[in-house]
């Protein structure tokens, strides 16, 4: 298999408000994770309605890759889409108003990557035992880190962790980032949500990838790692590998 992710509520949380989906189209690894927020039911809505819109996008368009220079205006056209389905949402349940979701997507065609991303959930590629963050957190303790005032250490612990400044769910245009790398055959990416990396350390990930030849027992390995180290919050992860098309 070429793919597998896993997502559960974890001890704490009464609802699960992370929602991912993978799937192989137009030759294309393509994988999502969102991370809902906005209390209780909504930020579930929040994450599945970001998911399963912008994996609409890509089982409609995606029969012919768009080239490199088109492909960040492909992925912004599909997070804005998925933000104007998270605003009519709350427009006609006034109960879910507010409700918002970080977003990270990932597209693997042959050896190339892209990925566009709002929030906190991150990517990661893992080439043999090295573990790259591929994204940068959209919280005020990762700009207190960017600006040199904090370092990553005392960021893990900061209270503005968990204060997002980029999100979907916002009346505005948005504009993700977006990262194209390249990748070597036999290399994994990974997406996940802040319940499992905020909890687990580079040396769990490498034990995890002890599993490699078994997409499902990496992600399986990590979310029991998390779980060990504290967790208390929905946690995902899903795992791509990087193969011939």
């Amino acid at each position: 298999m070429y793919y597998s992710g896993v997502s559960e509520k974890g001890p704490v949380r009464e609802t699960n408000e992370d929602s991912f989906d993978a799937n192989i189209l137009g030759g294309c690894l393509c994988m999502i994770v969102a991370d809902g927020l906005g209390g209780e039911v909504s930020g579930e809505i929040a994450s599945k309605l970001a998911v399963e819109t912008v994996m609409r996008e890509f089982e409609q368009n995606l029969d012919s890759m768009p080239d490199e220079e088109h492909i960040s205006d492909f992925l912004s056209a599909a997070f804005n889409k998925a933000n104007k389905e998270i605003l009519r949402y709350g427009m006609a349940h006034p109960e879910s108003q507010g409700m918002c979701t970080t977003l990270t997507v990932a597209v693997q065609n042959d050896k190339k990557l892209y990925i566009a991303h709002i929030g906190d959930t991150r990517a990661y590629l893992c080439h043999g035992r090295e573990i790259q963050k591929l994204t940068n957190d959209h919280n005020k303790a990762a700009e207190l880190v960017r600006a040199g005032l904090i370092t990553q250490a005392e960021a893990k612990v900061h209270p503005g962790r968990n204060v997002l400044v980029k999100v979907l769910g916002e009346n505005v245009y948005l504009k993700p980032d977006f990262y194209s790398y390249n990748l070597s055959y036999g290399d994994i990416i990974m997406l996940c949500s802040d319940g499992l990396y905020s909890f687990v350390d580079k040396e769990d990930f490498i034990d995890a990838l002890m599993y490699r030849k078994d997409l499902k027992k990496v992600c399986g390995c990590l979310v029991e790692k998390a779980l060990k180290g504290g967790s208390s919050d929905n946690i995902t992860v899903v795992a791509g590998l990087c193969r011939p098309t």
